[in-house]
């Protein structure tokens, strides 16, 4: 039996190349790489061939009959393979290859639709870009004519379906189209395409063509786990994160979360983390899971789920699950009757196979099992957990204990408030930026101390030199303090002008005479004092330059004046002070 082959080709997205072969009986493709059997396909399954420009060379597009494997293809083929394979397939199966046109043009703008499994786009009647409904993982109303689409990330590459590194590293994850205008169609059209009447929903009122092309792409995409009956679902469940009420859609490999205008669909290999907690008010209980990948609203990633129902509500809820399904489950039972956080927590250990984290030994001074405290301006909940911390807010944080470098108790500014609270930086050995929880309450320092201890964490506590900065205000006692501080300097100095006054006449104390000694008495407590002239010349800023002779001029001037305008009574004392001088 004859064959034909063609070298180095991809088989469907995968990134391995091989040879693809074609007799009258089939066709079949292998890797170069592996030893394997190679993947063959009957001849008579092939309904529809295409040929077409794709980024890795040419492609062969092969529409199968089966429903499982409805279309297959071949990717880099030479230009000159054209008339070869042409002529292979109509040779072999008598299928005629249709050669189809690509738009290289690069707008923007377009015809979107939906054309069997895929969502094309077209720009003047030629393909741009094809997107398999397949990938499409969730489908929004991002704005009053945007349709936000959002897509499953590709598996793992075949050789390791476990290594989640291995992923393509480049991914497409999210599109946005913008469909102004209102849905037209003719009877017996589907949604969205030209017409002459205008679409109108259930109620009467006007579809808009966003609103159809999004109703559209729900129905035909696997959205979630749309194909095929839900195990359990919980209806009207508020969530805190993203916000908005739900209906929980429990499927045997995801989760679904349907609201009024949005759906996101949460794969269980996408959820690491579950943590069932208590908030602060004892009434109600929160659910808190870890995605990754988040899940995204437009620019918004969330990378937790935050569920919150109340303590005392119970639910009735029964699985739909026949007895060999639920034997797969050992820890699932078929009917439940209890609180809703219970049979939710349950049913998501079960479907996971994720631990669900309680709360940890640590206790509040007022026995609760968490704080409250500030992250920035954002309040919410601190709980201490075994292995880390958990704050809870619109965006929660995970903190991993064996990811942390230390934990430091302070606090910061001033007044009353902060008198009151204490500041927690938490220092990371992985992240550059540290994580601050700010106003919490001072009595919670020793049970938190206590905890940590225990954690064999690294604990620094600053709060004796900030409490005594904070706790004593000494602002204005200081300013007054400087002051008078300042005053003694200044009396200081004048002190020691005075000194130097009355060192001027030492030797009259020595001596024996007490007439000299009235005399120096009598002269110091004259209106012309040394002291006195001595502080008028500090004040005029001319004490320092004494030794200078124009000042020494400028003194004498003023010592005459002094004396024509004190009298005969001054003239008489100051050659006694002379005598006394010559005397010594």
């Amino acid at each position: 039996m004859s064959t034909v082959t063609f070298e180095n080709i991809f088989h469907g997205d995968g990134p391995d190349i091989g040879k693809l072969r074609f007799n009258a009986a089939g066709f079949g493709w292998k890797t170069y790489t592996s030893e394997d059997t190679p993947t063959t396909y009957n001849g008579h399954d092939v309904r529809h061939a295409t040929w077409l420009r794709v980024a890795r060379n040419f492609q062969l597009r092969l529409a199968m009959r089966q429903a499982e494997k409805p279309r297959i293809t071949f990717d880099g083929f030479k230009r000159d393979d054209h008339d070869k394979v042409k002529r292979t397939l109509d040779e072999y199966f008598n299928i005629k290859m249709e050669t189809r046109d690509t738009s290289l043009k690069g707008w923007n703008w377009g015809k979107a639709q939906v054309q069997g499994n895929d969502i094309t786009f077209q720009i003047q009647g030629k393909t741009t870009f094809e997107i398999p409904l397949s990938t499409v993982g969730n489908s929004n109303i991002a704005g009053k004519n945007e349709v936000a689409l959002e897509f499953n990330p590709p598996p793992p590459f075949p050789h390791d379906p476990k290594d989640l590194s291995k992923r393509v590293p480049d991914e497409l994850v999210e599109m946005r189209f913008y469909i102004p205008g209102k849905s037209m169609k003719s009877k017996g059209s589907d949604a969205g395409s030209d017409g002459e009447e205008t679409d109108l929903d259930e109620d009467g009122n006007e579809v808009s063509a966003a609103d159809a092309f999004h109703n559209m792409i729900k129905e035909k995409a696997d959205i979630g786990a749309v194909v095929g009956d839900s195990i359990v679902v919980f209806e009207d469940i508020l969530v805190l994160t993203p916000r908005g009420r739900f209906s929980l859609e429990f499927y045997p490999d995801s989760l679904r979360l349907l609201g009024k205008s949005t759906d996101y669909r949460v794969p269980f290999t996408s959820i690491h983390r579950i943590f069932l907690l208590p908030k602060l008010d004892d009434l109600h209980v929160q659910l808190v899971l870890g995605l990754d990948p988040p899940i995204r609203q437009g620019a918004t990633r969330y990378p937790f789920l935050v569920a919150q129902w109340p303590k005392d509500e119970e639910v009735d809820a029964e699985l739909n699950l026949s007895d060999e399904e639920l034997a797969k489950y050992p820890d699932l039972q078929r009917k439940y009757e209890a609180p809703t956080f219970q049979v939710i927590s349950r049913v998501l250990k079960a479907l996971t196979g994720k631990k669900v984290t309680p709360p940890g030994t640590f206790r509040t001074a007022q026995g609760l099992n968490g704080l409250k405290a500030n992250v920035k301006a954002v309040q919410g909940e601190l709980y201490f957990l075994e292995k880390g911390l958990i704050f809870i807010a619109k965006q929660p944080i995970l903190i991993d204990f064996s990811k942390t470098e230390s934990i430091s108790f302070s606090r910061v500014g001033g007044g009353i408030a902060s008198a009151k609270t204490f500041d927690m930086r938490v220092v990371s050995k992985t992240e550059v930026a540290d994580h601050v929880f700010t106003a919490i309450s001072k009595e919670e320092v020793q049970p938190i101390s206590a905890f940590l201890k225990q954690k064999n964490i690294k604990l620094l506590n600053e709060m004796e030199e900030t409490v005594m900065d904070i706790d004593e205000p000494l602002s204005d006692e200081d300013e007054e303090m400087e002051s008078i501080a300042s005053e003694d300097e200044d009396s200081g100095k004048k002190g020691k002008k005075n000194d130097k006054g009355k060192k001027a006449k030492p030797a009259v104390q020595d001596d024996d005479d007490e007439s000299d000694d009235e005399d120096f008495q009598s002269e110091s407590s004259d209106g012309g004092s040394p002291s006195e002239s001595d502080s008028d010349d500090e004040d005029s800023g001319m004490a320092s330059d004494a030794s200078d002779p124009m000042m020494e001029e400028l003194q004498r001037k003023q010592a005459k004046r002094a004396k024509k305008e004190s009298g005969n009574s001054s003239d008489a004392e100051k050659p006694k002070a002379k005598k006394a001088k010559k005397g010594d």
